[in-house]
C-alpha cells in the first residue's frame, strides 16, 4: 500500500539535514499539471513555476523533469536554465549544460508503415489523432465518445501485433505510447542523471505507466519515489495530484534552504563583554 507523503515529513526533514545534494526528478503531464484535453492546452500555474524555479537556484540541488512529451515542447514549458530534460520517454535527453542526445539510432527508427497504420486508424475515430514525437508517436484518444473509446482500443491494439520486433506499445492516459523496440525508458535517462552522486538525496513524482519504471530506481538509492494520483504503483509514495505536488514543492524547498542556512556566529565565540542582541528573522 502506498503511504501518504505528507506523514512522512519528520524522515524528509531528517534526511534533509545530513544530505549534502538533492535531485528532484518529475513527470509534467498529470504532476506538474492537470490532465489537459489537449496536450497543447497544459501549462504550468505561476505558483508551480515560482516553486520550480526556486528549487533550481537552491544550494546543492539539481532539478530534471522527465517527460513522454518531445524534448522540443517540454523545453518550452520549462524554459530554466540549469535543468536537466527528458523528452520522448527517456528517448530524447538535454543536460544542464545544454547538451542534446537522441538515444535511437536510424536502425532502430520506427518503420513508416506503423504510422501510417496508426494514423489510419485514427481516421476512423472522430476525436483520435496521432502526435509525432520525432524518434516515436502517441495515439491520442481522449476526445473519442466514450462509447467508441473500447472499439479504438481493441482495434489499435490487433493493428499493433505482428510490430514488436520493431516496436513497443504503452498505454497510458487515454493514450498509447508507440515507441522504437529498444531497451530505454525514463529510468534510464533518471539514472544518467544522478549517476555517480549515491549518497545525494532523491525524490521522483510520476503518474503514468511510463513513470512506473523510474520508482524502482529511486528506491535503490534509497530515494523518494512518489506516485501522483494512483492507488497502485511500484512506488512508496503517494500524492493525491498536482496541487499537492506544488504544496510539496514549496515545503521542499524552504526545508532545504533552512538546513543549508550558513550558521550565524554565537555571542559566546564573540567574547564574554559582546553585546547580546534579539535574534533578528531572516
Amino acid at each position: 500500500m502506498l503511504k501518504p507523503l505528507w506523514l512522512h515529513l519528520d524522515t524528509i526533514a531528517a534526511r534533509i539535514r545530513d544530505s549534502g545534494r538533492l535531485y528532484v526528478g518529475l513527470d509534467f503531464d498529470g504532476t506538474l499539471t492537470e490532465i489537459a484535453l489537449h496536450p497543447a492546452e497544459a501549462d504550468l500555474a505561476p505558483r508551480t513555476r515560482g516553486a520550480l524555479e526556486r528549487i533550481v537556484a537552491l544550494p546543492g540541488a539539481e532539478l530534471g523533469v522527465l517527460s513522454g512529451r518531445k524534448l522540443d515542447d517540454l523545453r518550452e514549458l520549462v524554459p530554466f536554465e540549469g535543468v536537466f530534460l527528458s523528452g520522448t520517454a527517456g528517448l530524447e535527453t538535454l543536460d544542464a549544460h545544454g547538451h542534446r542526445r537522441l538515444h535511437v539510432s536510424a536502425e532502430q527508427a520506427l518503420p513508416e508503415s506503423v504510422r501510417a497504420s496508426m494514423g489510419e486508424w485514427c481516421g476512423r475515430f472522430e476525436g483520435a489523432w496521432l502526435e509525432d514525437k520525432g524518434p516515436a508517436f502517441a495515439v491520442h484518444y481522449r476526445a473519442v465518445q466514450e462509447r467508441f473509446q473500447p472499439a479504438f482500443c481493441s482495434g489499435l491494439r490487433r493493428r499493433f501485433d505482428g510490430e514488436q520486433q520493431h516496436a513497443r506499445l504503452l498505454h497510458g492516459k487515454k493514450v498509447f505510447e508507440v515507441l522504437p523496440a529498444v531497451d530505454r525508458d525514463k529510468s534510464h535517462a533518471f539514472a544518467e542523471w544522478v549517476d555517480g552522486d549515491r549518497s545525494a538525496m532523491s525524490f521522483y513524482m510520476g503518474d503514468d505507466a511510463h513513470d512506473e519504471a523510474v520508482y524502482p530506481r529511486v528506491r535503490e538509492r534509497n530515494g523518494f519515489a512518489v506516485a501522483i494520483g494512483r492507488f497502485a504503483s511500484r512506488a512508496e509514495y503517494a500524492l493525491a495530484g498536482p496541487q499537492q505536488v506544488t504544496w510539496f514543492l514549496e515545503w521542499l524547498e524552504r526545508e532545504w534552504r533552512e538546513a543549508k542556512r550558513p550558521a550565524t556566529t554565537s555571542t559566546a565565540a564573540a567574547g564574554p563583554d559582546a553585546e547580546i542582541l534579539a535574534p533578528v528573522s531572516p
